[in-house]
C-alpha cells in the first residue's frame, strides 16, 4: 500500500510541475505577443541614441582633417559647443601632428542675439601658436567649421583670449572680427 500511495504522490507532483512549466510557457507567449514588434531593437537603438556624432575639423599640415567622434548626447546647444571646442583642442586621434597649440583651456562660451558664438580661450592659444599664415588660417578655419557644423543656431564665431578681444593670433589674421568673413566661402 505504501508503494501505491508513493506512486500517487509522485504522479501528482509530476502533473503539478508539468502544469506550472506549461503555464509559464503559455503565458510568456501571450505577454510577448502584447509587446510591440521590434521592442528588442528599440532597446538596442536607445543605447545607440544616447550617443551623437560630433564633426571636428583639425588643422593638419596645409589642410583640414575631418574626424567623426561619437560622444554621449548633450541636449543644450551650448553644451554641444563646449564639447566641440574641447574635442578640437585635444587634437586628432592617431598621433597625427596638428597646428593646435598645446595647453589651451576653454574659459567660456557666450552667444549673443546676433547668433555669434564667442569662444573664450586661455592665453596659451596665442602664446603657444607657432606657425605661418597658412597654419593660422587652417587653425581658425578648423575651429570655425567644427562649431558651425555641430551647432544649429550659430551663424558666426568670434575668438576671445582671456575674456578680451585680441588683434591677432599669430600676426597674420585679425581676430577683432568674427571668423566667417576670413575662413568661410560664404560672404555676406
Amino acid at each position: 500500500m505504501n508503494i501505491k500511495r508513493l506512486s500517487i504522490i509522485l504522479l501528482f507532483v509530476l502533473l503539478f510541475s508539468g502544469g506550472v512549466v506549461g503555464g509559464y510557457f503559455y503565458f510568456s507567449k501571450i505577454f510577448s505577443k502584447n509587446r510591440p514588434v521590434g521592442e528588442e531593437k528599440l532597446e538596442a537603438q536607445t543605447k545607440t541614441e544616447d550617443l551623437f556624432s560630433l564633426r571636428i575639423y583639425y588643422p593638419v599640415g596645409n589642410r583640414l582633417q575631418f574626424e567623426d567622434r561619437r560622444l554621449s548626447r548633450r541636449d543644450a546647444q551650448i553644451a554641444i559647443a563646449q564639447t566641440t571646442v574641447e574635442e578640437f583642442l585635444k587634437g586628432p586621434v592617431g598621433g597625427m601632428t596638428s597646428n593646435i597649440p598645446k595647453g589651451v583651456k576653454l574659459l567660456g562660451l557666450y552667444k549673443d542675439a546676433e547668433r555669434i558664438l564667442y569662444v573664450d580661450l586661455s592665453d596659451d592659444f596665442r602664446r603657444n601658436f607657432h606657425g605661418d599664415a597658412l597654419s593660422e588660417f587652417y587653425l581658425l578655419k578648423g575651429l570655425y567649421e567644427s562649431l558651425i557644423s555641430n551647432i544649429q543656431d550659430v551663424e558666426n564665431v568670434k575668438i576671445l583670449i582671456e575674456g578680451r578681444e585680441v588683434e591677432t593670433l599669430g600676426g597674420h589674421l585679425y581676430l577683432i572680427y568674427p571668423l566667417k568673413g576670413m575662413v568661410s566661402n560664404e560672404y555676406e
